[in-house]
């Protein structure tokens, strides 16, 4: 009777174990490791990489920079020299700009030629050992200055006054007096922008 209920209990099944997905993946990056011979770099590891190509060397962007800057002001400046306007600093650009320039350039005063003759009478009074002389040059060099003054200030009446008939006086450039008087006192030859117009030929 044993014998017969062990023939007819079946033998109990062994357990099988899945093989994990994660174990898959573990053997896949290990492979793939030997393969390349170094570990498989990190999410972490990755992104520092990347970062830190992205780092710009700021000596470098500030030399260039620097030259960047360079040519921009050589070419305003050959601009001024041609009277290329579009590539003018902002300061010299616009019709109203323009019609300042012209209306001094058609000038000749005592003012432009300042500067030489005061050179002029520093030298002469150097040489001049008589005191009646160098006060006489002294005196002569104040009412040349006073004369500049004088003419400087009608200059600038008549030019405020042909502007406002042109354009109105809501357009007059802010700073405007010291830009006409700086290029007033100024020698001709030496202007910037360049004059574009003759002695006389005024604008209308």
């Amino acid at each position: 009777m044993s014998k017969n209920n062990d023939k007819s209990v079946p033998a109990p099944a062994e357990p099988t174990i899945a093989p994990a997905e994660s174990t898959g993946e573990a053997e896949t990056d290990a492979t793939a490791a030997a393969k390349k011979g170094r570990p498989t770099p990190t999410r972490k590891e990755q992104e520092a990489k990347n970062q830190r190509g992205l780092i710009i060397d700021p000596k470098a962007g500030a030399k260039e920079r620097k030259a960047k800057v360079r040519a921009e002001r050589e070419m305003q400046y050959q601009a001024m020299r041609s009277g290329d306007e579009r590539n003018m600093p902002l300061e010299h650009r616009g019709p109203e700009r323009r019609f300042l320039r012209d209306f001094v350039d058609a000038r000749t005063s005592i003012g432009e030629f300042l500067l030489p003759m005061s050179i002029v009478f520093v030298i002469g009074s150097l040489f001049l050992n008589n005191a009646a002389l160098g006060g006489s040059l002294i005196l002569v060099f104040y009412v040349i200055v006073l004369a500049a003054a004088v003419d400087t200030w009608l200059m600038t009446r008549r030019l405020k006054k042909h502007f406002i008939t042109k354009f109105g006086a809501g357009k007059l450039p802010r700073g405007w007096v010291f830009y006409v008087i700086s290029r007033h006192f100024n020698l001709r030859r030496f202007r910037v922008p360049r004059p574009k117009v003759k002695r006389g030929e005024f604008p209308v």
